[in-house]
């Protein structure tokens, strides 16, 4: 099976508010051996952001996989095996006052 892009925050960017957490989606990685997580930060952003990559089965958030700290204009690519059958995504904006506009990919490949 080639890369399918598996999961993707809504085009242009996903507003967060200083202060606040968001839940981007939930990704279904069972058909998959890895996973590739790009994210990225847009120019102007209020301040950090942390994305936090979930383990959930059924309802259950059961353990988190990863953390990504993001800062305003940067990017980070992380590879995994697959950690279970779904995955869910939050953000949680940081900084003083204003929000934070991420966008988040999720590619899967057997």
């Amino acid at each position: 099976m080639p890369t399918t892009l598996a999961f993707r925050t809504a085009p242009g960017a996903v507003s967060i508010p200083v202060g606040q957490s968001k839940t981007l989606g939930a990704v279904d990685v069972h058909p998959f051996e890895r996973i590739r997580v790009v994210a990225d930060e847009r120019v102007g952003s209020a301040g950090p952001v942390v994305i936090r990559l979930t383990i959930t089965e059924g309802n259950e958030l059961v353990s988190q996989l990863d953390t990504l700290t993001l800062q305003p204009h940067s990017q980070l690519t992380r590879v995994y095996e697959v950690p279970g059958n779904k995955l869910t995504i939050f953000a949680d904006a940081t900084g003083a006052s204003g929000s934070s506009s991420v966008d988040v990919l999720v590619y899967g490949s057997t």
